[in-house]
């Protein structure tokens, strides 16, 4: 093996041991970054920030030295997803949205989203979200 092979073979083995962890530890924060999501895939509402750092604070609890957990979440980072994608991030979305006051509130987006508590379908007062209590009031007419 000539030298210069073997010096750019060694090169690309070093980039490829050092990368991957270093790409680890740049990253921001798993907590961070779910706020992010939060934030950008649901724009169209006034989420209370105070209300989103909480949540993620009370979602995070149980696994925040899970290596695996923030292995995942961190990939997910890097690969740009959002909640077409991924299962992780539709359920940060979907049990955020069951832990704020906005099906109490019947839907309404004008109206600001606040943070009630972590949802537990066991021990939590919200309501079923798809009752017909909660939705939109509509009129006779528009009945099918």
């Amino acid at each position: 093996m000539e030298r210069r092979s073997f010096l750019l073979l060694s090169g690309v083995l070093v980039g490829m041991v050092t990368i991957p962890p270093s790409l680890y530890f740049v990253s921001p924060g798993i907590k961070r970054y779910a706020a992010r999501l939060i934030e950008k895939e649901l724009s169209y509402l006034k989420l209370d920030k105070a209300g989103v750092s909480n949540y993620i604070k009370d979602y995070f609890k149980n696994g925040s030295n899970n290596v695996m957990a923030n292995v995942k979440w961190k990939v997910l980072y890097y690969s740009r997803s959002d909640s077409n994608n991924s299962n992780n991030i539709n359920d940060l979305l979907r049990y955020y949205l069951l832990s704020t006051d906005f099906f109490l509130n019947q839907m309404d987006v004008s109206k600001p989203v606040n943070y009630i508590g972590i949802f537990d379908p066991y021990k939590s007062p919200i309501a079923n979200p798809y009752s017909y209590i909660l939705l939109p009031k509509i009129g006779v007419n528009n009945w099918p």
